[in-house]
């Protein structure tokens, strides 16, 4: 049995990466580990957690994904777009994740922080996913 989070990782990645409104309109770029140097605003893919989702006649996995949105932008507008585009994207989605029947996508929670630094915003938002195998 696959817990697919590295399949469900790679859809997430590419409907972020390849959302023009997201990369392009609003400025973030989406990424996996954040290279050095990295100009904001950018979206991390975080850590995740998976259970089983089995049921008497299939294998399953529940999947809770974190994503991580960084900006610089004074004020929160900048950091609240980004994080509605995510929500737009993600919640209730029909993403295709190779190698299982994925069954939906739904938000959990955002919490928005001032970073110590006084200047850099960071947003963090959960979705959990289920997926059949």
């Amino acid at each position: 049995m696959s817990i697919f989070q590295f399949a469900l990782q790679t859809a997430i990645y590419t409907k972020l990466s390849t959302d023009n409104e997201l990369t392009v309109t609003l400025g973030a770029k989406v990424f996996d580990d954040i290279p050095e140097e990295t100009a904001y605003p950018y979206v991390q893919i975080g850590e995740d957690v998976a259970g089983d989702w089995s049921t008497k006649d299939a294998t399953g996995s529940e999947i809770t994904v974190h994503l991580d949105v960084w900006s610089r932008y004074r004020g929160s507008l900048e950091l609240k777009n980004i994080m509605d585009r995510i929500h737009t994207l993600l919640h209730d989605s029909s993403l295709s994740v190779t190698g299982t029947n994925f069954i939906n996508m739904r938000f959990e929670f955002s919490d928005t922080i001032r970073d110590p630094d006084g200047i850099t915003r960071h947003g963090v938002m959960r979705f959990r996913a289920i997926m059949l195998g």
